[in-house]
């Protein structure tokens, strides 16, 4: 069978998900859009322990979390998904890059670290590669 040529612009049956974890509505927001414009799935949170109280956290194929929110920061939600045995690929955004605390989140198995504000671009690709078969941390 052919492929189907217009097969890119339907969307995907079941996309994969991505979870956005920033205490900044205005980040989430621009952040699920652009997921969303991808053709896949968003699932937006204030905070780490909203995250991790959803069922969504079983559907997340990545997760896009700010690094210092009230409550859980993102470090501590990448070791609490780690201790679990949760290999979810995690991209932080901040607007707080200090290089220790960049060496720590990617030591742990971060897929990328930006700094706020960011280019789109550099985010798409990041969550490309989370994507990508073996994307996974």
């Amino acid at each position: 069978m052919p492929p189907d040529p217009d097969a890119e612009d339907k969307p995907l049956p079941n996309p994969p998900t991505i979870s956005i974890i920033d205490d900044d509505e205005f980040v989430r927001s621009s952040v699920r859009s652009l997921v969303r414009s991808l053709g896949l799935g968003a699932h937006t949170f204030a905070s780490a322990e909203e995250f991790l109280d959803s069922p969504d956290v079983n559907d997340t194929s990545c997760v896009i979390t700010d690094l210092q929110m009230p409550g859980l920061s993102g470090i501590e939600l990448q070791r609490l998904l780690l201790a679990q045995g949760r290999r979810i690929p995690i991209i932080f955004v901040t607007a707080f890059p200090e290089d220790p605390i960049r060496a720590q989140a990617m030591d742990a198995g971060a897929l990328g670290f930006l700094s706020k504000p960011f280019e789109c671009q550099a985010l798409v690709n990041l969550i490309d590669k989370a994507l990508a078969p073996g994307g996974k941390t």
